[in-house]
């Protein structure tokens, strides 16, 4: 394995990072900009709102991705076993 496939392994790796983590963590970001908005207008200064909200879609977006992770993850494991056995 040289340096050039060992960058795009790298690459992949992190693309493969990017598309399980960029739909959870840019949706609960929305989220919460969304009940900034709300409680500054609304003067609620509870707290415990916004985790707890911020909480159960977090969860219900996992679970709605979850097959999509599963399968991103599936290919790129299936895809690094065929590079390990290409090695000997």
């Amino acid at each position: 394995m040289g340096i050039d496939e060992a960058i795009a392994v790298s690459h992949e790796a992190l693309m493969v990072i990017l598309k399980i983590s960029l739909p959870p963590l840019g949706i609960t970001a929305l989220l919460s900009a969304g009940l900034m908005l709300f409680q500054s207008a609304t003067n609620i200064n509870e707290s415990s709102l916004q985790q707890d909200v911020k909480f159960f879609a977090t969860l219900l977006i996992l679970f709605a991705t979850g097959p999509a992770i599963y399968l991103a993850l599936r290919d790129y494991t299936g895809v690094i076993f065929e590079r390990i056995a290409m090695l000997q």
